[in-house]
């Protein structure tokens, strides 16, 4: 029995990709193709709903942490471990076997390397998520690799609209989930050595995030089988302002309304490593969801989960359960694109 009232769907595998790693889902409304990165694999995948076709594009870098459509050209802005770089368009999907051919890249330009690069070479540090405000100015934050240690040597990093890079955050422990209120006038961000989300006054006009406070804190279990365990890790926000968080090591992704409340929580069957979710398809109305192996995302082996690292989703649309609890007004909301 649930300790709480708190609506609960379940999300369903849409492909099974088995990424290490994946992260960093973004749909593109120019292509209709949802694209996501496989981080320790240097990897791009590209997914067509309309047909299941699927294509990855593999790029020469340690790895590759976050990926952003452009908002005047074709390609991405991305992180490597220690660079914001430009990639190219991504490979049309033309196979629909999980396993498509994989076709090798090299980035169009290294736009920012902020980072210290002897703390990239011992493995101290490296670029992890990212998030683009409502003007393109891209944020890009690092983490500290060994997530035990008593500093945290991450940052979060701004590109801004001129071209000038300033650090905004230090002491990060994990730079993750960054996202923006519909007006523009507030800032959520996770750093996932803590368990909570935390909001920020935002400026528009400045690009300046300030006030920093707790949004929320760690929710509840979904019943007493499943209690609350792991951290905030991604996240994206709706067309109404609700915030939509995975649980990184708890298979699962919050939803948060714009006054703190919790409104429903999605289940990801048989995976423990939710990542990041992202709003998607021909309307927004589909929510796509990453997932890491199971020995990352764990604790738990391959066969007690053995959807982890595949591609989930679940429907938003009309008709849909969640949809009933969110209500007719509910809209999606496609993430912003960057202004390089």
């Amino acid at each position: 029995m649930a300790p709480h009232t708190i609506p609960i769907f379940e999300a369903e595998v849409v492909l099974k990709c088995q990424n290490n790693l994946g992260e960093g889902v973004v749909w593109d409304s120019r292509t209709s193709l949802l694209h996501w990165i496989d981080i320790f694999t240097s990897q791009l995948h590209s997914y067509d709903p309309s047909n299941g076709y699927h294509s990855i594009d593999k790029y020469p870098s340690q790895c590759l942490t976050y990926i952003s459509p452009r908002m005047s050209e074709s390609g991405f802005v991305g992180t490597t471990e220690g660079a914001l770089v430009i990639l190219p368009e991504a490979t049309t999907p033309s196979e629909t076997s999980t396993h498509p051919r994989i076709t090798n890249k090299t980035f169009e330009k290294t736009v920012s390397e902020p980072l210290k690069k002897e703390l990239i070479i011992d493995g101290t540090i490296r670029f992890n998520d990212g998030g683009i405000d409502p003007k393109g100015r891209i944020y890009y934050g690092s983490m500290g690799q060994d997530e035990k240690a008593a500093f945290y040597p991450g940052e979060l990093w701004k590109y801004d609209l001129d071209g000038s890079v300033t650090r905004v955050l230090s002491e990060v422990g994990v730079s993750n989930g960054l996202g923006f209120s519909p007006d523009g006038k507030y800032m959520y961000y996770i750093d996932s050595r803590k368990d909570q989300i935390d909001i920020f006054d935002y400026s528009l006009n400045s690009g300046i995030p300030t006030n920093r406070r707790i949004f929320a804190s760690s929710p509840p279990g979904i019943d007493e089988e499943h209690p609350t365990e792991g951290v905030y890790d991604g996240l994206c926000l709706d067309g109404i302002g609700n915030v939509w968080a995975a649980r990184w090591r708890n298979g699962r992704v919050i939803g948060i309304n714009p006054k703190g409340e919790i409104i429903a929580m999605i289940k990801i069957p048989k995976s423990k490593g939710a990542t990041i979710p992202c709003f998607g398809g021909p309307n927004l109305e589909t929510m796509y969801i990453t997932t890491a192996s199971s020995y990352l995302g764990g604790p738990g082996d391959k066969d007690t989960y053995p959807n982890s690292g595949d591609l989930f989703s679940i429907d938003f649309g009309p008709d849909s359960p969640i949809r009933k609890v969110l209500g007719e007004h509910w809209k999606g909301a496609e993430r912003h694109r960057a202004a390089v």
